[in-house]
């Protein structure tokens, strides 16, 4: 696969994607991170759309956010009224149930149907790195627990790195809440593996832990490699941004591995 090649170019990616790549054959699953990694993908969404929003590209070819809006009142698209985390979220519980919702960014967007994560600023090497640093103030030390994707309870004890009113809306919200579900770097690029190989919204994986080894196991939602390839793994909105950016030659793949090999903390 295209995201193989690119991503085996860095060389501190090697061991994490022996350890994404021992999991895809385990659990039966595409070896496919991202959309942009795939070429294939791409040309196939390009001209499962081009009937549909050629006229509306030509008219807002200019302003990606007004095409992406225009195009999902067309196509039916619904809206989804979450509350949104946009930092790192990381499963703690020794089971956490998710359910894979966006895959546009690495790590991708979940809800955490049952589970307790820790909201953090910065992504870590390890939960023992990340419980350091919490320890040390350097890290905030909050604690979410949630239910059908709504918080259940929390314990918020420090939060001065993160954005406080952000926190404080999702905590006194009654919505479902949108999360970047980050894993330690021997499994960072699981999530998106797996996010890629489940059909948005309609699907349930658990990430199961036993202090710092962690199991995945697919419930529902598991895609062919067909529907894969033709971007039924894609969220809808996140489809008319590939063909947006597809046809206005934004599509950097070359810098988005770069940028996502110096991002991961080793």
């Amino acid at each position: 696969m295209s995201s193989l090649k690119l991503l085996s170019k860095y060389n501190n990616l090697s061991k994490i994607l022996e350890v994404a790549l021992n999991y895809a054959n385990k659990l039966q699953l595409i070896p496919v991170f991202h959309a942009y990694f795939e070429d294939e993908i791409i040309s196939n969404i390009v001209k499962s759309l081009e009937p549909k929003v050629k006229s509306i590209y030509e008219e807002y070819r200019f302003d990606r956010t007004m095409f992406v809006k225009n195009a999902s009142k067309i196509l039916g698209i619904k809206e989804y009224d979450f509350a949104y985390y946009p930092y790192y979220a990381f499963p703690i519980s020794k089971e956490t149930r998710v359910k894979f919702i966006d895959n546009s960014t690495i790590p991708p967007k979940a809800i955490i149907t049952k589970g307790t994560v820790r909201f953090t600023f910065m992504p870590y090497k390890s939960f023992q790195e990340l419980e350091s640093h919490v320890v040390s103030r350097e890290e905030d030390d909050i604690v979410i627990e949630f239910e059908d994707g709504k918080v259940k309870s929390h314990s918020r004890k420090r939060n001065i790195f993160t954005d406080a009113n952000v926190v404080s809306k999702i905590i006194s919200s009654n919505k479902e809440v949108l999360l970047n579900l980050t894993l330690p770097t021997t499994y960072y690029l699981i999530p998106s593996i797996l996010a890629m190989n489940v059909i948005p919204f309609n699907n349930e994986v658990i990430i199961f832990r036993d202090e710092e080894a962690l199991d995945f196991k697919v419930i529902d939602g598991k895609a062919e490699r067909k529907q894969i390839m033709m971007g039924d793994t894609l969220n809808p909105r996140f489809k008319l941004e590939v063909y947006y950016d597809y046809k206005s030659k934004r599509i950097l793949k070359e810098e988005m591995a770069r940028g996502l090999a110096y991002k991961i903390p080793l």
